[in-house]
């Protein structure tokens, strides 16, 4: 049965902290993405909780690995409405720097998303993952494009509410803040799902920013109300629509 429509419940964010256990991913100065991930999740969590309105779940607690279709069965087990990743990436070249929102791709629209998806995927291998892009037969294949059809525009939405929040916070985004990829992590084809760069460890100033508890809580709080202000929207559209 179809859950009853956003704002006339909680909403069930799963917060997804990328990496961990034997996958640190970016390291810096003796810092690992996977670390400063989980903390920024479970303050992001409390963030929301206190918040109210909301119901939480991360797809891990501790420095565990979980796989790419571990991840995406948490959400949905938990029935997530909501699934936000969060990475902080590092370049090997060029000055990129501040946060940037994906949302799901068929394909890569460029060379530096590619190669993102692909780092982000392949780690799943190292723990004997499940690679989702081979999974599907067609007849399934079919039916999550029928989904995704429903659930893009509202994850778009979503997408841009997190944006405008985050800008407004006064928080530094990236010169092209809003981009697609292709990452298996976000292909649950029912759950609208994006996933957040906070920021980039290659970045001194992003580094910096990773570990100041302020500023951290700055792009809690930004995050927090971009999803209040989503539900808030959705629910309107939804009332409109049963009239």
């Amino acid at each position: 049965a179809p859950a009853p429509p956003l704002g006339s419940r909680p909403t069930v964010v799963v917060l997804d902290p990328g990496h961990g256990g034997v996958d640190p991913g970016a390291e810096r100065a003796g810092l690992r993405e996977a670390d400063l991930m989980l903390v920024f999740a479970r303050e992001l969590a409390e963030t929301l909780r206190r918040a109210g309105g909301f119901e939480v779940v991360l797809t891990r607690e501790a420095d565990d690995f979980v796989s790419l279709e571990g991840r995406i069965r948490v959400a949905r087990q938990a029935g997530a409405d909501v699934f936000i990743s969060l990475h902080a990436d590092a370049l090997a070249e060029g000055g990129a720097s501040g946060a940037t929102i994906y949302t799901l791709a068929d394909d890569a629209s460029e060379a530096a998303a590619a190669a993102l998806a692909e780092r982000h995927d392949r780690a799943d291998l190292l723990g004997g993952g499940v690679d989702l892009s081979g999974a599907d037969d067609v007849v399934a294949g079919v039916l999550m494009d029928i989904a995704r059809t429903e659930t893009r525009p509202v994850t778009r939405r979503m997408a841009a509410a997190l944006l405008e929040a985050v800008q407004a916070e006064g928080l530094r985004m990236h010169t092209r803040p809003r981009q697609e990829a292709a990452f298996s992590v976000l292909k649950a084809p029912d759950i609208a799902s994006v996933l957040l760069e906070v920021g980039f460890m290659s970045s001194p100033r992003d580094l910096a920013n990773l570990q100041d508890p302020e500023w951290r809580a700055r792009m809690a709080r930004a995050v927090a109300g971009g999803l209040r202000i989503w539900v808030e929207e959705e629910a309107a559209r939804a009332a409109l629509r049963r009239r």
